[in-house]
């Protein structure tokens, strides 16, 4: 599938979403499998925009994504330009046993993203943050 490339700004996100769309269609994947990447691609593009652009107040900001089907996996990848943030290394709230009126807020997010797929890989190339996600295209049961 041909690279998207779009400003990091939350209105972006729609076409993040046509995106993943294309490429699941493209790969055959489950409307489970399908929901599980999206999730993943918002949460994460959502952290990027708000939080990391937001640290550097970057003037044209933009975001770039590609994915592939390769084997019996499907690849996302989200490459931008935010301070050097690896979302692997965060650990996941110590509060998930809580009610959500008991919680703190933050952290979920990105807890879920990870949840929701089956790998996330993230790299600096370049001093570019780019984080690969990836989903199996079959098998193994539709559960997160």
């Amino acid at each position: 599938m041909d690279k998207l490339r779009v400003p990091a700004v939350l209105d972006s996100i729609d076409h993040v979403v046509r995106y993943v769309g294309a490429l699941a269609r493209h790969a055959g994947l489950s409307s489970q499998r399908t929901g599980r990447l999206r999730l993943a691609a918002e949460e994460l593009v959502v952290n990027i925009i708000v939080h990391g652009y937001r640290a550097c107040r970057a003037r044209h900001a933009a975001l770039e994504v590609d994915g592939g089907v390769e084997g019996d996996h499907v690849w996302l990848r989200i490459v931008d330009d935010a301070p050097h943030f690896d979302p692997t290394q965060v650990p996941p709230p110590d509060d998930l046993d809580r009610s959500l009126v008991e919680r703190r807020p933050g952290g979920l997010g990105l807890h879920l993203a990870r949840s929701a797929v089956d790998g996330i890989r993230y790299e600096s190339v370049g001093g570019r943050n780019t984080v690969t996600l990836t989903v199996r295209s079959q098998g193994g049961g539709d559960g997160a």
